[in-house]
């Protein structure tokens, strides 16, 4: 899938100014979500290119994604 970018102050323009909003893109076969983690968990990665240190695969909920795929009607 190819990703369609843009700038950040180009994109902000675009957001809804009050809520919750998820930033993702789809095609027939797959929907990209964007995903925000602590600091402390992205300058790990950052810095050693892969998740680790206070990264859990077991914080994450895979409920919200269960939950978007429900509501696009989507599936994996």
């Amino acid at each position: 899938m190819r990703l369609a970018v843009e700038p950040y102050l180009t994109e902000v323009k675009q957001w809804p100014r009050e809520g919750r909003q998820i930033l993702a893109q789809f095609d027939d076969k797959s929907v990209v979500v964007d995903q925000a983690y602590r600091p402390e968990i992205g300058n790990f990665a950052a810095t050693h290119g892969y998740f680790g240190g206070q990264f859990s695969l077991n914080r994450m909920s895979w409920m919200k994604y269960y939950s978007i795929i429900q509501k696009t009607g989507l599936s994996i």
